[in-house]
């Protein structure tokens, strides 16, 4: 069976980028130079600590649903106490892999820079259980932090 259009609701998907050195700033709020090597490679002075970055949020549509809430083991190792919606898709629709984060209540946000602001996000995947027609994600919800 296929997703039905009518149940379908408007979200956002973001990818993992990686995780990137913090640079101490001037009073400008430009990263600091350390150096440019002979090749005119420009170095920054590195604080030690680092960020995690996404890509810029996509729309999608999608059907959710929410979790019953009980804590009793299932398949895959994750008992059902253990995340709070199940995204469907249409098979092979979206990259979402399980480190990706989802808008679903909420827009996406963004930082000063422009970086978007992954402590906005709603859900984050945990776990991916593709069958034979359908993706299905299962989503654990994120405390808002800001």
């Amino acid at each position: 069976m296929r997703t039905l259009a009518k149940n379908k609701q408007k979200m956002y998907y973001s990818l993992l980028l990686g995780e990137f050195p913090i640079y101490e700033l001037d009073d400008d709020g430009n990263p600091k130079v350390a150096y440019t090597d002979d090749d005119g490679n420009v170095y920054y002075i590195e604080t030690g600590e680092t960020e995690i970055k996404y890509s810029e949020p996509v729309a999608f549509s999608g059907n959710i649903t929410m979790s019953g809430g009980e804590s009793e083991a299932v398949e895959y190792g994750l008992n059902l106490a253990d995340y709070q919606a199940v995204l469907v898709v249409d098979k092979g629709t979206l990259p979402i892999t399980e480190t990706s984060l989802i808008w679903h209540n909420s827009e996406p946000v963004y930082k000063k820079n422009g970086e978007i602001d992954g402590f906005s996000a709603d859900y984050t995947v945990v776990k991916i259980n593709p069958s034979l027609n359908l993706d299905k994600y299962i989503l654990k919800q994120r405390v808002k932090q800001r």
